[in-house]
């Protein structure tokens, strides 16, 4: 409970938003901030299907990317699917299990934003 509760103020968080799906392209926005949400930046990232699968796995892909720019090992992620905070895992030995809970989360019911903490 200390480790959730010290997560929930210290730290980097933040909400992706998926602003636009096509075929081939896509692009989401990130509104990190670090410490308070005072102090935000947002950025605005295009993404393209490349060798991917899909658009969706893509975009996914690109999430952990950002993820990861912050977080190397657990993170909390709070849920709107869930509607409820859950600990997932950066590192890349946990990649499968990460891009799937995000494929779920983000394209089995969609919603306009999920938080990152």
């Amino acid at each position: 409970m200390a480790l959730v509760k010290r997560n929930l103020t210290v730290g980097t968080n933040g909400i992706f938003q998926i602003l636009s799906i096509e075929s081939r392209t896509a692009a989401f926005s990130f509104r990190g901030w670090t410490t308070d949400s005072s102090n935000f930046r947002r950025e605005y990232i295009q993404v393209e299907i490349g060798t991917n699968s899909s658009i969706e796995i893509a975009i996914v892909r690109k999430m952990i990317e950002l993820i990861r720019r912050y977080f190397k090992g657990n993170f909390n992620w709070e849920s709107q699917r869930l509607d409820r905070v859950v600990v997932l895992s950066a590192r890349p030995e946990d990649n499968e299990g990460l891009e799937a809970f995000l494929m779920k989360e983000f394209f089995e019911t969609r919603s306009p934003a999920t938080r990152v903490r």
